[in-house]
């Protein structure tokens, strides 16, 4: 083993503070001056020149509402008796007047008389990160708000039948002041032994069988409650399992129809109206998934392209994992000797993933003259998105690779937004294309301004190309472990002696293989050329 020297460990260093994206800044307390590394000077939008020291003038970089937080935590972590750190995360203005969240990390190095005399430390863009929790607590506090103000009691159950939720219609009804008064204890507090001891059984069978047990009709008798009489209610108990299937109690909702026949009514009703709507809401989904496959070009496999003495072969694949799925795939005939066709993976899936595909489609025939040129075909792609979700107020993307194949040229183009990069295979070895410079671009719909670049292939370099979506190396086996980019480019090396739509086959059944649950929890998307030199 090589042995272990101070510049193995400040490659290693290095090599780790890149993968994490983070960058470097060390300060000498007192000293105008500071440095920045180069992914700090580009979090920061400075060059080394200009960059200002933003912890001696943070009241010109930092929002106002995070100031208070950071001035604390930085004069706290120079005092003699702090526990050597520094620690924040806040929102840095950048020079194009955005806000970014940055987090903040540093030690403190004293001198002998513990005077602290420098702090070095790390900061990374957390912005991403930072709008998916505040996009999740929001969410949370919706449901918060749901569970709370739904006219029904709402309720969680461990696995000793004791309440652990009750929303304030439980608490209500079972004759509590507050939520306090409800947790910790079973119905036999509340309700007689008959009552309880048969909603404990009932409890006891759900969590058994893991059935629930949906719209049960059932008398309630109470006997805390002085003069209280007893009240019907209707409940549906289900069991409340953690997400890797282990039981954790129940959980239920409860109605009260202490006037029978009137409530009956109204809910055969109800009923009614929600099975018809039922049906045509599965009806319609059913049309528009219908309608997205028949959108989907039709007989790709052996479909050719040839000119120029040079001959194309394609052939896809498809597997959707919903009824309205997000990845998608187009050819775009440019001219006799030109092609253009584009693999698509949208965020999530169902209703809004179709949505937005439909909307990216009708973005591609608006941007038809710019076909030829991979990098302003999604650069226009990538605007019209970004206006229309602003508009609607919607967080989506959709990763993108659009490629070129021009046989007169002899080349092949293409373009990324996020999505992960081709894979070639020239005389029997497979490897995935890295741009020179490795930038990597946003996907679709993110940033309005975001700028594309176009990578080409010399054609007599290859032999077969493969473009996919991430759903056919996100399978994970029985230790968590994906397959992989990695993998994926082993299963297409093997099959290099098949014909393509073998090599295609193989590959699906490879992924399925590796799979724990032999099946795609994503789309898959899978769009390959065989090329044949003259």
């Amino acid at each position: 083993m090589e042995p272990q020297t101070p510049k193995n460990t400040q490659d290693r260093n290095e090599l780790a503070l890149l993968a994490s994206n983070e960058g470097v800044w060390d300060w000498y307390a007192g000293d105008p001056d500071i440095y920045y590394s180069e992914r700090v000077l580009k979090f920061l939008g400075y060059d080394e020149e200009s960059a200002p020291n933003i912890f001696t003038h943070a009241d010109d970089y930092f929002h106002e509402e995070d100031l208070p937080e950071f001035k604390e935590a930085f004069r706290l972590s120079l005092l003699d008796d702090s526990d050597n750190t520094f620690a924040s995360d806040c929102r840095y203005r950048h020079p194009d007047g955005t806000w970014h969240w940055l987090r903040i990390r540093a030690i403190i190095v004293h001198s002998e008389d513990s005077t602290p005399t420098r702090l070095v430390g790390s900061i990374i863009n957390i912005s991403l990160r930072k709008k998916a929790e505040l996009a999740l607590e929001e969410e949370r506090y919706r449901l918060k708000q749901l569970i709370e103000n739904v006219p029904v009691n709402v309720y969680y159950k461990d696995t000793q039948s004791r309440f652990v939720l009750a929303n304030s219609s439980t608490v209500e009804k079972l004759g509590a002041k507050c939520t306090e008064e409800v947790i910790g204890k079973t119905d036999k507090d509340f309700f007689d032994s008959e009552h309880s001891d048969a909603t404990r059984a009932r409890e006891l069978d759900i969590m058994e069988s893991q059935i629930p047990q949906l719209n049960e009709v059932h008398r309630e008798m109470w006997f805390q409650v002085q003069g209280k009489e007893d009240t019907w209610a209707k409940s549906s108990k289900l069991p409340w399992t953690d997400k890797k299937g282990n039981i954790c109690g129940t959980f239920g909702i409860t109605s009260d129809i202490t006037d029978l026949v009137r409530t009956q009514r109204m809910l055969t009703s109800m009923a009614k109206e929600l099975q018809s709507r039922n049906v045509a809401f599965e009806e319609e989904l059913q049309l528009a998934r219908e309608i997205q496959q028949a959108l989907l070009p039709q007989n790709l496999n052996g479909m050719q392209l040839q000119s120029e003495g040079q001959q194309v072969d394609f052939a896809s694949r498809y597997s959707p994992a919903s009824e309205m799925a997000g990845d998608f795939y187009e050819f775009m005939p440019i001219s006799e000797h030109c092609i253009g066709v584009l693999i698509c993976d949208v965020m999530g899936h169902g209703v809004r993933a179709s949505l937005v595909v439909s909307m990216i489609r009708g973005l591609m025939e608006k941007e038809h003259d710019s076909t030829e040129q991979p990098h302003l075909f999604l650069k226009g792609i990538n605007e019209g998105l970004v206006s229309i979700l602003n508009r609607a107020g919607v967080t989506m993307f959709a990763t993108a690779i659009y490629s070129v194949i021009d046989l007169k040229q002899k080349t092949i183009s293409y373009s990324c937004a996020g999505h992960p990069h081709p894979i070639t295979l020239k005389d029997g070895q497979a490897k995935q294309i890295v741009p020179a410079n490795k930038k990597t671009h946003p996907a679709l719909g993110l940033i309005p301004t975001a700028a594309y670049t176009s990578e080409t292939i010399p054609l007599d370099q290859v032999d077969r190309l493969l473009l996919f979506t991430d759903g056919l190396h996100e399978v994970e086996d029985a230790q968590q472990n994906e397959l992989g980019v990695e993998g994926v480019i082993k299963h297409v090396q093997q099959s290099a002696a098949a014909d393509l739509q073998t090599c295609l086959d193989q590959l699906l059944q490879s992924s399925l293989d590796y799979s724990v649950s032999h099946e795609f929890n994503d789309d898959v998307c899978l769009l390959a050329l065989d090329v044949k030199h003259s």
